[in-house]
């Protein structure tokens, strides 16, 4: 296939930039993860999103609103450079749940390719994350008359060498910006899921754990470490230990010096400038941790860009189909199978209805 006729479409969360924005935000939102049918979600959706907004408006105005479209925007520009000759013509953004949408951004695409890469800035896959953009995208592509074109799905890039390298660079900045002597606590806090999500074999947890290992492992790192889980919402179960018990914890055990590392976020957001700035700072203080800081979120880290280009490039070369959970390259005619022959997890709709190319 000609290289030049591939479109690119960049996936994001969205957030919301603006006072007007954050209750159609949130209406998006709910509509996503509500359960129950759809009509009953659009019924409620709307009255809990106003109510949430209310309570969540004076966090998002102190932040200053969400850095994620502009920094998506500049992230998605870094690529189109890095990329140079390689770069396709048609590239797009579609948010999740804010402008510019998934739906807008195939819209751009239509009639300028002839086939599509998907590209997630999460670096791991999650069900909530990844598999809900991809089967957005799915249905925009349907809804715009573009099912027959071919995709090719990027799953995940929790192991690049250079996303490891990207987030080395970020904890040496906020190990340097750590004040105290003596050592460092890092403490990797990445989005939370309920414990749901990993016994319907969401892959999310172990790939979070592999990037922390490498990274570990590449900085030389011998102080202590630890994961815990951040960004708890609703009664269901969550993942242990949550970033607020493990902070306590710490203080507990007389820890003088913390480190945060938000993981999964490639860009700085609510979870970031405020859960962990501001409410996870203040729990450090009151806990008996002196001295708490943060690594940054990955920006336009140089190495976290040419990771992403390195990832388009495979992806346009035709790189073989991968299964989404345990990453194994199979024969293209497996992503026709409901499951995956290697870790039997049940294939999505977007991968067995969808052709590759």
């Amino acid at each position: 296939m000609d290289l030049k006729r591939a479109g690119l479409l960049v996936v994001n969360f969205g957030g919301p930039r603006n006072a007007s924005e954050l209750t159609p935000f949130l209406t998006e939102l709910l509509l996503d993860v509500l359960p129950g049918p759809m009509p009953l979600k659009q019924l409620v959706a709307p009255a809990f999103a106003r109510r949430r907004a209310a309570r969540i408006q004076p966090a998002y105005e102190r932040i200053g609103w969400s850095d994620i479209v502009p920094t998506h925007d500049r992230q998605v520009d870094a690529l189109r450079v890095a990329l140079g000759d390689d770069a396709p013509a048609a590239i797009a953004s579609g948010m999740m749940f804010t402008a510019p949408t998934l739906r807008d951004a195939v819209r751009s695409l239509k009639g300028r390719c002839d086939w599509i890469v998907a590209l997630p800035l999460f670096p791991h896959y999650s069900l909530a994350t990844t598999g809900a953009a991809f089967q957005f995208a799915w249905e925009a592509l349907q809804a715009e008359g573009m099912s027959q074109l071919p995709v090719h799905w990027v799953p995940a890039w929790f192991d690049h060498p250079e996303y490891i390298e990207a987030l080395a660079a970020t904890i040496r900045a906020g190990v340097a910006a750590t004040p105290g002597e003596g050592p460092i606590h890092l403490l990797f806090s990445p989005h939370g899921l309920p414990v749901s999500y990993p016994r319907r074999g969401d892959p999310y947890p172990d790939q979070v754990r592999a990037s922390v290992r490498r990274v570990i492992e590449h900085l030389g790192w011998t102080d202590p470490w630890q994961v815990a889980w951040q960004s708890r919402v609703g009664p269901a179960r969550w993942m242990e230990p949550s970033t607020d018990q493990a902070l306590r914890a710490l203080g507990r055990a007389g820890v003088s010096r913390v480190c945060a590392v938000p993981i999964s976020f490639v860009s700085e957001h609510i979870e970031t400038k405020y859960e962990i700035d501001v409410e996870y700072a203040e729990l450090a203080h009151t806990s008996g941790i002196r001295h708490f800081a943060r690594a940054p979120a990955l920006g336009l880290e140089p190495a976290f860009i040419r990771a992403l280009a390195d990832v388009t490039r495979k992806a346009l070369s035709k790189a073989r189909y991968q299964c989404v959970r345990c990453l194994h390259p199979q024969p293209d005619e497996h992503r026709r199978r409901t499951g995956c022959p290697s870790c039997n997890f049940r294939n999505p709709p977007f991968l067995r209805e969808g052709i590759a190319p």
